[in-house]
């Protein structure tokens, strides 16, 4: 009888680092119907190795490519290609999934560093006190 081998000790799946952080970004891209440029600025939900979850007040059109700029204290830190894979239109909190088209080497290293002091920094500032013993 063949065994299947898809235990949790053998089944390897792909992690993919994602840190919840709430950076600002600038999001632009192109209307396709107007030909205009339109810019938004948003807040990350996350920050993964290869993407993003962006809370954006207007959403791109899934499959579009959109310049994406990560800032802190008002300057960018980086700015990529990214494409749209899914929207989340809740109006309460419109999300953008985004995929990391160019540059993703840089991304890892910038986005991925970045998030980490961010969720290091928000850490300290609300739940250090609380859990001095």
């Amino acid at each position: 009888m063949a065994q299947v081998d898809y235990s949790t000790s053998s089944y390897k799946t792909p992690m993919h680092h994602r840190i919840l952080a709430n950076m600002p970004v600038k999001a632009s891209w192109v209307d396709e119907e107007s030909g205009k440029r339109i810019s938004v600025e948003g807040i990350t939900e996350n920050v993964g190795e290869t993407s993003t979850l962006v809370n954006l007040e207007l959403l791109p059109p899934v499959g579009s490519e959109v310049k994406l700029k990560i800032l802190e204290e008002d300057k960018p830190i980086i700015e990529v290609s990214a494409q749209v894979i899914r929207v989340e239109r809740d109006p309460s909190k419109p999300l953008a999934a985004l995929t990391i088209s160019e540059n993703v080497k840089k991304w890892k290293h910038v986005a991925i560093e970045a998030a980490e002091k961010w969720a290091h920094r928000h850490w300290q500032l609300n739940y250090e006190e609380e859990w001095v013993n």
